[in-house]
């Protein structure tokens, strides 16, 4: 990864080189989005890692120091609704707020935070720096670096591509997957997700799912989707993901009348909130 350092008003990062390594311990979800919203940027790094030109910032406010993902990006006035979908990728940073949102919803929280605010007058997400960051998946297999527990881990990355089916996510990557001290998959980076697509990008990828994550989608209520997804999403977006909604629910229950529910379905999320 190449670094650009910007030069004042934001201050170079070598001025503070102990920021990023205080993260705070017990807060609210409520206490971080009050945080990413009201705390001044105090120092950035463009992050050359990707197309977008994404943002890591330090943000500063009371007795509090933590970093923020920033992403500005936003082609979905353009591309979502153009008859050349096809052709290209819908990037938006307001697909970061939507993935976390249905992240809550699904009762998964392995998005980190998330909240829309401007950056230098343009607007934007700002995603919570991951705690206690242990490493990328990218890092963990080039180091070939085995869980502690490979059914723990496995049940955490069947979660996560039920997930990206869910949003129609063609962008997840191993740079995009972080792990934390206590091995805990997170999901991050979600500016290309929520295509408008009926269909599921790859139905082989679906070999397991956790009970609980199954019965919360059976139950997402087309509403209140509407309701909490609607700032960030477009109509058609919000109904192609509920019509993969549809599709992922239909699979699961075949694949476990093909081969046998204890084949396919596991208990994890309830074990591990």
């Amino acid at each position: 990864m190449t670094l650009r350092w910007l030069s004042l008003p934001l201050l170079s990062w070598a001025v503070f080189p102990a920021l990023a390594a205080q993260p705070p311990a017990g807060l609210s979800d409520e206490q971080k989005s009050d945080f990413l919203r009201q705390a001044p940027v105090i120092a950035v790094k463009i992050l050359r890692e990707g197309v977008t030109s994404s943002h890591r910032a330090t943000l500063r406010k009371g007795g509090l120091t933590h970093d923020a993902h920033i992403q500005t990006v936003d082609e979905s006035g353009v591309i979502a609704s153009s008859i050349n979908f096809e052709r290209g990728f819908s990037d938006s940073y307001r697909h970061n707020l939507a993935a976390f949102e249905l992240n809550r919803m699904l009762g998964l929280e392995r998005v980190p935070v998330t909240v829309a605010r401007e950056y230098r007058r343009q607007p934007a997400s700002y995603t919570w720096w991951v705690d206690n960051e242990l490493m990328t998946e990218r890092v963990r297999q080039a180091r070939n670096i085995r869980p502690p527990s490979g059914t723990i881990w496995n049940d955490q990355v069947y979660i996560m591509k039920v997930f990206d089916q869910l949003i129609y996510n063609v962008d997840r990557n191993t740079g995009n997957i972080v792990i934390d001290k206590g091995w805990k998959l997170w999901m991050i980076d979600h500016t290309r997700a929520f295509r408008i697509r009926i269909d599921l990008m790859n139905e082989e990828e679906l070999v397991r799912c956790d009970r609980a994550l199954l019965e919360r989608l059976r139950k997402l209520d087309p509403a209140e989707v509407r309701s909490r997804l609607s700032p960030w999403l477009s109509p058609q977006q919000i109904d192609s993901m509920m019509a993969r909604r549809d599709l992922i629910v239909r699979h699961f229950e075949e694949l476990a009348v093909q081969k046998g529910e204890a084949s396919v379905y596991y208990e994890y999320l309830e074990k591990n909130p």
